[in-house]
């Protein structure tokens, strides 16, 4: 081989290598690695060339957030064609996962993501713990109890517990932290999923959850913006407006999501409600208003990293506009990730067409694309996307992750009213009467609760009581209540999507108020909305547990019979009587 020979041989392999040493060399000298939820103005090599290699309608397939049901899938199923030709036809960006068991999600994942070539971005709403939506995952009590506990160490390591988990099933981005400040007690959506009404405790609670989930590598959502707390409406069922100042915003409802960005949140997740003072179009959201999303978020708080819609399957949202129009919407508003359209090939193509068209540059698009493959960078899935679906049982809802959610349960019981002093019930011989109060339809935990009851006080007696009581029934009730040493009345009235309620049936709280005027010993426990004590006041002992999962009934037993100490405080005010930080300690 002769010189010339040689020297074209060494500049074809310099051309070859080039590329990638430039790409190093702006990777790792001129900026930090991957998506930051403060900082994003680096894109790595890696994302510029892939971004380069895609079509129009690939980028912005890549914005589309599906969703499925992992539990209901079958094979050959129409659902199965249909999630198969979104990702293998339309390359959509990613999946939101709902109800389904810890191996049903790694398993749909797995074939998922074995589907294509760039990686599917999965994510679930684990606000409490996987056990939120997966029936064999660790569920941690709700984010009021947490505020209750006022322990942000627990939390984080919450955070590192769902991350970790989250991983193991193949969910790389999860719809939590909540930062609503729940200061209207009439809130029928969001009440016991917020950390509280004190905006600095809400900031400090969900700082540590951001922290936890993504020191453990998966992507924290901060959620609703800009605050879905003050409001009578669920956004399910209509258009939530928030008619104040933006002098009060700033006050109040942003100030955690200020806090979240300045901890490096990696994505935010925009309401479907209405802001008049900042978006006077009519019956326009937030999470369609380039007023909010881009003038608001991103331009005067500084947000860099994905901004993420809330459902849009919503009726806030689909009784007012078009799949078309949605879809533009989004996009002309500032959204990256457009979570569960009602059409995606229908929404891609309406966002193709306005590209083409020139109503929107094709740079926009690319903005969002950069930050949604720079994601998937940071999240490692170039390198490995698959899950191991051997491994979930070493991992997922272990004795250390369930100990962990007992003792932040225990933390968080509340005891609001201790008039007679009956706590703690030291005498475990003692007859006792329960009475379970629900309005039938919500899916309450009452028989969990009743074998943690007799098991504590073997001479319990326990009736169900699920719908509205009769006078006769009425009279008995009471008179059988004088029979015991005390009454227990276990109150379920939890947050659920689509009803608009978070209240008790009128006779069920006749039936408290009649027992509390004999001057029978009674303890009332608040398994979920703690603002009820406003409807019958004269209770004498009130204890709140934000919620009726296992470890939020173990703790209040246990806190009755005196097992562990009380230290729980109201993360919010109760009426004008019982104000945030209010609690008996025992």
């Amino acid at each position: 081989m002769g010189k010339t020979d040689y020297k074209l041989s060494f500049l074809f392999i310099l051309l070859l290598i080039l590329p990638f040493v430039f790409g190093y060399i702006a990777d790792n000298l001129f900026s930090n690695k991957g998506l930051t939820g403060n900082s994003h103005s680096h894109v790595s090599y890696k994302v510029r060339l892939k971004l380069a290699e895609m079509t129009l309608r690939e980028k912005i397939a890549q914005m589309i957030i599906s969703s499925t049901v992992p539990a209901e899938f079958k094979e050959n199923s129409s659902e199965h064609k249909k999630l198969i030709n979104l990702v293998t036809k339309q390359k959509i960006g990613g999946f939101i996962f709902f109800k389904g068991s810890s191996s049903d999600y790694a398993r749909i994942s797995n074939m998922l993501q074995s589907k294509t070539e760039v990686p599917l971005l999965i994510s679930s709403d684990f606000e409490r713990g996987t056990g939120m939506r997966v029936s064999d995952g660790t569920l941690f009590p709700n984010n009021m109890a947490i505020g209750a506990s006022g322990n942000a160490d627990l939390v984080y390591k919450m955070g590192q517990v769902i991350a970790e988990e989250s991983r193991a099933m193949g969910i790389r981005q999860n719809y939590a932290p909540v930062c609503d400040v729940n200061n209207n007690p009439d809130n029928p959506i969001i009440n016991v999923r917020s950390f509280g009404e004190d905006p600095v405790l809400v900031s400090k609670m969900s700082a540590a959850m951001i922290k936890g989930l993504q020191d453990g590598n998966v992507i924290a959502t901060a959620k609703h913006f800009p605050g879905h707390g003050d409001t009578e409406i669920d956004s399910h069922n209509d258009l939530p407006v928030l008619n104040f100042s933006m002098d009060r915003l700033n006050k109040v409802e942003l100030i955690p999501f200020k806090n979240a960005i300045d901890n490096n949140v990696k994505s935010v997740m925009i309401a479907h409600l209405s802001f008049p003072e900042l978006e006077k179009g009519p019956n326009i959201p937030a999470s369609l208003s380039n007023n909010i999303v881009n003038g608001l978020l991103l331009d005067q708080m500084g947000f860099k990293g994905l901004v993420v819609t809330d459902a849009l399957n919503m009726k806030g949202i689909t009784k007012y506009f078009t799949t078309k129009e949605i879809a533009l919407m989004c996009v002309n508003a500032g959204i990256d990730l457009i979570l569960m359209p009602a059409d995606e090939e229908a929404s891609i193509s309406a966002i193709e067409e306005a590209v083409n068209s020139g109503q929107i540059a094709e740079e926009r698009i690319d903005r969002s694309v950069e930050k949604i493959l720079s994601a998937k960078e940071w999240l490692g899935l170039y390198n490995n996307k698959m899950v191991d679906e051997n491994s979930l049982s070493n991992i997922v809802n272990t004795e250390k992750s369930n100990a962990l959610a007992q003792q932040i349960a225990d933390e968080s019981i509340t005891l609001v009213k201790d008039e007679n002093k009956i706590i703690p019930v030291k005498d475990i011989q003692s007859r006792i009467l329960v009475y379970n109060i629900s309005d039938g339809k919500d899916n309450v935990n009452s028989g969990y609760f009743n074998t943690k009851i007799n098991e504590k006080f073997p001479n319990a007696e326990i009736v169900d009581i699920n719908q509205e009581i009769t006078s006769a029934s009425m009279s008995s009730y009471i008179q059988n209540a004088s029979n015991y040493y005390a009454v227990i009345i276990s109150v379920y009235a939890k947050v659920k999507h689509g009803t608009g309620k978070i209240s008790i049936l009128s006779s069920h709280t006749d039936l408290i108020n009649e027992i509390a005027s004999k001057g029978i010993k009674m303890i009332v426990i608040s398994l979920g909305n703690p603002y009820l004590l406003t409807n019958f006041d004269a209770v004498p002992n009130y204890i709140c547990t934000y919620g009726d999962a296992n470890v939020s009934i173990n703790a209040v037993i246990k806190a009755i019979a005196g097992d562990i100490k009380i230290t729980g405080k109201l993360p919010i005010s109760i009426g004008n009587n019982y104000p945030v930080g209010s609690g008996v300690m025992k």
